[in-house]
């Protein structure tokens, strides 16, 4: 390949990245990867899919990347990653007290009913909400993770994205959360991915 159409089409696969939201860019017909960005996508694939096979983290990463360019998710991959959902729900609470009424001091019970609102915290990726382990940098699964990370980053995505289609959820084999307008697709590992329905 020329060295004129090898810079063409560096930089027709660099617009495409940046174009869905993917935080990468070629200079002189190097790829650089924002660092930020490969963190979060590599945190992600470790604590979903650290001991999935390499396919398994394939996948989760391109789950996470594929909801860059759709516009129900954030527009990065540490948006995607950190994205939290607030559900609040009214909840009535009942509180009973025994007071003295009236000239005799006659005690009576009086029932009260208020409603009161609980926050409720929904994490995209349930790590993120529940983490409390450090990652061990001599971990082969993280080191795995950053290298599928940086290696979606710098340009197998679009690889791998004929392969794995368009992806967008995912859970474990051991769950069933009966998600609406979704179609499942295939199962990898412990996990099942799933696109839109009417794809």
């Amino acid at each position: 390949m020329s060295k004129l159409l090898n810079i063409v089409v560096n930089t027709v696969i660099g617009l495409m990245f940046l174009s869905s939201g993917v935080a990468a860019a070629y200079d002189n017909g190097t790829r650089k990867i924002d660092q930020k960005e490969l963190m979060c996508l590599a945190h992600n694939i470790y604590y979903e899919s650290g001991g999935e096979p390499e396919a398994g983290k394939i996948a989760v990463g391109m789950v996470t990347i594929n909801r860059t360019a759709d516009p129900r998710w954030p527009k990065t991959i540490c948006g995607v990653v950190k994205q939290k959902t607030v559900f609040v729900e009214p909840r009535e609470v009942t509180s009973t007290r025994v007071v003295k009424v009236g000239w005799f001091g006659k005690t009576e019970t009086q029932i009260e009913k208020r409603t009161v609102f609980h926050r409720r915290t929904v994490c995209q990726f349930s790590w993120v909400c529940d983490v409390t382990r450090r990652i061990k940098q001599t971990d082969q699964r993280w080191l795995d993770s950053m290298d599928i990370a940086e290696r979606l980053l710098g340009g197998d995505y679009l690889h791998y994205k004929e392969e794995m289609g368009e992806w967008l959820w995912f859970h474990s084999s051991k769950v069933n959360p009966r998600w609406q307008n979704t179609r499942k697709d295939i199962r990898i590992g412990n996990h099942i991915f799933y696109v839109d329905k009417n794809q």
